[in-house]
Protein backbone atom coordinates (compact mmCIF):
# COMPACT_ATOMS: atom_id res chain seq x y z
CA UNK A 1 0.00 0.00 0.00
CA UNK A 2 1.24 3.15 -1.18
CA UNK A 3 2.25 5.59 1.73
CA UNK A 4 0.74 8.91 1.83
CA UNK A 5 3.14 12.48 1.56
CA UNK A 6 2.78 15.73 1.49
CA UNK A 7 5.54 18.00 -0.09
CA UNK A 8 5.48 21.05 1.18
CA UNK A 9 7.94 23.40 -0.93
CA UNK A 10 8.41 25.93 -3.30
CA UNK A 11 11.17 24.01 -5.47
CA UNK A 12 8.79 22.94 -8.23
CA UNK A 13 11.19 21.26 -9.78
CA UNK A 14 12.20 18.67 -6.68
CA UNK A 15 8.08 18.51 -5.87
CA UNK A 16 7.37 18.05 -10.11
CA UNK A 17 10.14 14.90 -9.99
CA UNK A 18 9.14 13.09 -6.79
CA UNK A 19 5.17 13.58 -7.76
CA UNK A 20 6.82 11.70 -11.30
CA UNK A 21 8.39 8.89 -9.10
CA UNK A 22 4.35 7.93 -8.31
CA UNK A 23 4.35 6.19 -12.06
CA UNK A 24 7.58 3.86 -11.40
CA UNK A 25 7.49 4.16 -7.50
CA UNK A 26 4.68 2.95 -5.84
CA UNK A 27 5.88 2.67 -2.17
CA UNK A 28 4.58 6.54 -2.12
CA UNK A 29 1.85 8.97 -3.40
CA UNK A 30 2.84 12.75 -3.06
CA UNK A 31 0.22 15.80 -3.12
CA UNK A 32 2.51 19.36 -3.55
CA UNK A 33 1.42 21.66 -1.84
CA UNK A 34 3.38 25.59 -2.57
CA UNK A 35 1.47 27.60 -0.52
CA UNK A 36 3.19 27.38 3.30
CA UNK A 37 -0.19 29.38 4.71
CA UNK A 38 -2.36 26.41 4.00
CA UNK A 39 0.44 23.31 4.38
CA UNK A 40 -1.63 22.61 8.07
CA UNK A 41 -5.24 22.65 5.78
CA UNK A 42 -3.85 21.06 3.27
CA UNK A 43 -2.43 18.17 6.02
CA UNK A 44 -5.38 17.71 7.86
CA UNK A 45 -7.76 17.20 5.02
CA UNK A 46 -5.46 14.62 2.98
CA UNK A 47 -3.60 12.72 5.77
CA UNK A 48 -0.57 11.93 4.91
CA UNK A 49 1.75 9.99 6.89
CA UNK A 50 4.83 11.92 5.88
CA UNK A 51 5.25 15.45 5.93
CA UNK A 52 8.23 16.80 3.81
CA UNK A 53 8.89 20.64 4.35
CA UNK A 54 11.38 22.87 2.68
CA UNK A 55 12.99 26.01 4.29
CA UNK A 56 12.98 27.80 0.86
CA UNK A 57 16.41 29.95 0.30
CA UNK A 58 14.10 33.08 -0.88
CA UNK A 59 11.25 34.22 -0.04
CA UNK A 60 9.04 35.30 3.13
CA UNK A 61 8.93 31.50 4.34
CA UNK A 62 12.45 31.51 4.55
CA UNK A 63 13.03 31.07 8.10
CA UNK A 64 13.57 28.77 9.90
CA UNK A 65 11.06 29.36 13.10
CA UNK A 66 8.14 29.74 10.35
CA UNK A 67 8.32 26.52 8.90
CA UNK A 68 8.91 24.55 12.02
CA UNK A 69 6.13 26.39 13.37
CA UNK A 70 4.14 24.69 10.55
CA UNK A 71 5.79 21.66 11.97
CA UNK A 72 4.43 22.23 15.16
CA UNK A 73 0.50 22.43 14.19
CA UNK A 74 0.70 19.40 11.85
CA UNK A 75 2.25 17.66 14.82
CA UNK A 76 -0.78 18.97 16.78
CA UNK A 77 -3.77 18.02 14.36
CA UNK A 78 -1.81 14.70 12.92
CA UNK A 79 0.17 13.61 15.70
CA UNK A 80 1.20 10.19 14.05
CA UNK A 81 2.04 12.40 11.26
CA UNK A 82 6.14 12.06 10.41
CA UNK A 83 7.46 15.45 9.87
CA UNK A 84 10.88 15.98 7.63
CA UNK A 85 12.91 19.38 6.72
CA UNK A 86 14.76 19.77 3.79
CA UNK A 87 17.22 22.30 4.23
CA UNK A 88 20.75 23.98 2.75
CA UNK A 89 23.60 22.83 4.37
CA UNK A 90 24.72 26.29 3.68
CA UNK A 91 22.39 27.84 5.67
CA UNK A 92 23.96 27.78 8.91
CA UNK A 93 20.79 28.97 11.19
CA UNK A 94 18.65 26.53 9.20
CA UNK A 95 20.36 23.33 9.73
CA UNK A 96 21.35 24.42 12.78
CA UNK A 97 17.36 24.93 13.82
CA UNK A 98 16.63 21.78 12.17
CA UNK A 99 19.05 19.92 14.47
CA UNK A 100 17.84 21.65 17.53
CA UNK A 101 14.10 21.15 16.41
CA UNK A 102 14.92 16.81 15.69
CA UNK A 103 16.50 16.62 19.04
CA UNK A 104 13.32 18.57 20.80
CA UNK A 105 10.91 16.26 19.06
CA UNK A 106 9.65 18.83 17.03
CA UNK A 107 10.67 16.76 13.45
CA UNK A 108 11.42 13.11 12.99
CA UNK A 109 14.14 13.86 10.80
CA UNK A 110 16.11 16.29 8.24
CA UNK A 111 17.77 16.05 4.88
CA UNK A 112 20.14 18.25 2.73
CA UNK A 113 19.00 19.76 -0.74
CA UNK A 114 22.16 17.79 -1.90
CA UNK A 115 20.52 14.40 -1.44
CA UNK A 116 19.71 12.36 -4.57
CA UNK A 117 15.95 11.44 -4.76
CA UNK A 118 16.81 7.77 -4.54
CA UNK A 119 18.24 8.40 -0.85
CA UNK A 120 15.44 10.72 0.29
CA UNK A 121 12.83 7.95 -0.72
CA UNK A 122 14.88 5.78 1.11
CA UNK A 123 14.83 8.33 4.34
CA UNK A 124 11.00 8.36 4.08
CA UNK A 125 10.35 4.93 3.74
CA UNK A 126 12.39 4.22 7.09
CA UNK A 127 10.03 7.06 8.83
CA UNK A 128 6.80 4.43 8.27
Amino acid sequence: MARKVLLVMQKRVLSDALTAQNDEDTRFTFTAEPRYASAALTAEAYAPEIVLIEIPELGPWKSAEKCLAVCDVIRRQLPGCKLVILCSEDDKYSYQATIQAKQECRIDDFLFYDNSAHYLLSKLEALV
